[in-house]
């Protein structure tokens, strides 16, 4: 009969003391290509992460704006959807900062283009920028239409209560953040007290129209920047192909030189083969003189 000795073999095997369970603790090093790799996927996510908030934050304000119940003198409802719009605002001018550097690390980095990891920086890079653009012309076209839509009603109620409004006034009104434009002309009793009102509204509609002309400017700097930015990839397509255009002028004309020098030596071998023909047809005809 056979004894079982495989519970003696397994004691005596140097892997007795090892837990199999023990196996997917084990700590593996990474090298530095993979460190660099994950913490660049770190930077992406954010940035991601940051262009769903800003486009999570156009669908509220587009379903707030879209409702019929909308009004520019409904306070809360206004304050939110600025509120929002100036939360998009810096985050665009975050993504923006970011996408900067990374562009300066890509350009530190132009001397390993071959290189595995800088295709896949390269690559991600290309990707959230082509999003933040995508996501920024949305919150600018949501912008405008808000504005449109905020002129359109006070244009809408002057009309109404027979007040001739220009788009002027109406676009000074919605700088001013003036929630009430016209029920100004129901509360003033006498001449002095409407005068007075009249000048502080002036006032506190200066300083706001002054400040939101300060936004304007910062958010057009940021505008500019991103078309910059836009446009990048097309000059370096537009110089890519002038570099292609120098490289084969520089090879057409390598290659007339050598068809001129073929041309020479050709006409080279055609006299020496005429002078050669011309003497053996002499020599002959003097032979033929002679005998």
């Amino acid at each position: 009969m056979v004894k079982d000795r495989l519970a003696e073999l397994k004691s005596r095997s140097k892997y007795a003391n090892h837990n199999p369970d023990d196996a997917g603790q084990l700590e593996v090093p990474l090298t530095r290509s993979q460190e660099e790799i994950f913490q660049n996927l770190e930077k992406f996510s954010q940035l991601t992460a940051w262009i769903q908030t800003i486009r999570a934050n156009i669908t509220d304000m587009r379903k707030q704006i879209g409702t019929s119940k909308f009004h520019y003198n409904n306070k809360p409802i206004r304050d939110r959807i600025e509120e929002k719009m100036k939360e998009n605002n810096q985050l665009c001018q975050r993504i923006y900062s970011s996408i900067k550097q990374l562009e300066s690390e890509l350009g530190d980095d132009s001397i390993h283009r071959t290189g595995v990891l800088f295709r896949i920086k390269n690559t991600q890079f290309l990707v959230i920028r082509d999003d933040y653009l995508s996501a920024y012309r949305e919150h600018e076209e949501l912008v405008a239409y808000y504005e449109h839509r905020i002129m359109s009603m006070m244009k809408l109620e002057a009309k109404a209560m027979n007040y001739n409004i220009t788009d002027d006034e109406a676009l000074e009104q919605l700088t001013g953040n003036q929630r009430s434009p016209f029920a100004g002309n129901l509360l003033e009793e006498t001449e002095r007290e409407r005068q007075i009102l009249r000048d502080i509204m002036t006032r506190h509609s200066q300083l706001e129209a002054l400040e939101k002309s300060l936004m304007e400017v910062r958010d057009m700097f940021v505008r500019i920047s991103s078309l910059v930015m836009e446009q990048g990839s097309l000059v370096q397509v537009i110089e890519y192909h002038a570099q292609q255009a120098t490289l084969n002028t520089d090879h057409g004309a390598h290659q007339l030189q050598k068809a001129r020098e073929y041309k020479i030596k050709a006409l080279k071998k055609r006299t020496c083969l005429l002078i050669w023909i011309s003497t053996a047809l002499a020599v002959l005809l003097f032979l033929v003189i002679i005998f």
